[in-house]
């Protein structure tokens, strides 16, 4: 893709602190955006924005909790009182609770892991969207991007309950976006990877089974990492795709085939 081909343009990045978000925000920087960088941990978001400013790209970190309407109302009038308008946004913050450190099954998820999933999952992608339009629609160019998973898209056998049905609200929200938005030239587009490297992929208490079972299944023979993702999120944010929207990217080494 054309180097600094995002020169002038503002991108927010949810979830950014580290892991996909943070490849992606620095994806961008790379490519010219002025990035803003998002999470509710305003240390970690802040030291991940200055990683990205020492490698010579614009970034700023700003605090939010996607969940919250209020939070998410401050954070969208200082992005307009900075930059007065939104290019892009990359929908990446989420949550996949576990259960006793593993996947646990439907009788065993209590309301509040289910209610606390969807509020940042699925809630938090409409409420950060909402408010990005307006700002899209001034600037006349959009591009929103959500990050969503294999589990909102098949029955992998690893996914829980809460986290694949946030993911499978995710794909139905972009798609209605995606219908409305399309007339103000803003496309809405999701990438899903199947397991990745990072934090969230962690947090299994069988972490080194899983991914072997992972890798027995995928024809790539690996799992995906960070760099992989935000190839893909990079592509759906550039002019080149700008005739692409509705449409779901998945990034799975082959682990889901349609």
């Amino acid at each position: 893709m054309t180097q600094q081909q995002h020169k002038g343009r503002v991108a927010l990045v949810t979830g950014a602190s580290r892991g996909i978000g943070l490849a992606v925000a620095e994806s961008l920087a790379a490519e010219g955006a002025t990035v803003i960088l998002c999470s509710r941990d305003a240390a970690a978001v802040e030291a991940a924005a200055a990683s990205i400013a020492a490698k010579g790209g614009s970034a700023i970190g700003l605090p939010a909790d996607v969940g919250d309407e209020d939070s998410v109302n401050r954070l969208f009038a200082e992005i307009e009182r900075r930059f007065g308008m939104l290019h892009i946004l990359v929908n990446n913050a989420g949550i996949s609770p576990k259960i006793n450190g593993g996947k646990g099954r439907i009788e065993d998820v209590p309301l509040k892991t289910w209610n606390d999933t969807l509020t940042t999952n699925l809630t938090g992608t409409f409420l950060v969207s909402r408010a990005a339009v307006p700002l899209m629609k001034k600037a006349g160019w959009g591009r929103i991007v959500n990050i969503n998973s294999q589990s909102g898209r098949m029955y992998s056998g690893f996914g829980t309950v809460h986290y694949a049905a946030s993911k499978a609200g995710q794909i139905g929200l972009a798609r209605v976006m995606a219908g409305e938005l399309g007339p103000f030239n803003i496309t809405v587009n999701s990438v899903a990877p199947s397991r990745t490297t990072g934090v969230m992929a962690q947090s299994f208490s069988d972490t080194a089974a899983i991914e072997q079972q992972y890798i027995s299944r995928t024809p790539l023979g690996r799992v995906a990492t960070p760099a992989d993702v935000a190839a893909a999120v990079a592509f759906l944010a550039s002019d080149q795709a700008g005739y692409i929207t509705g449409t779901i990217i998945d990034v799975t080494g082959g682990f889901f085939m349609p």
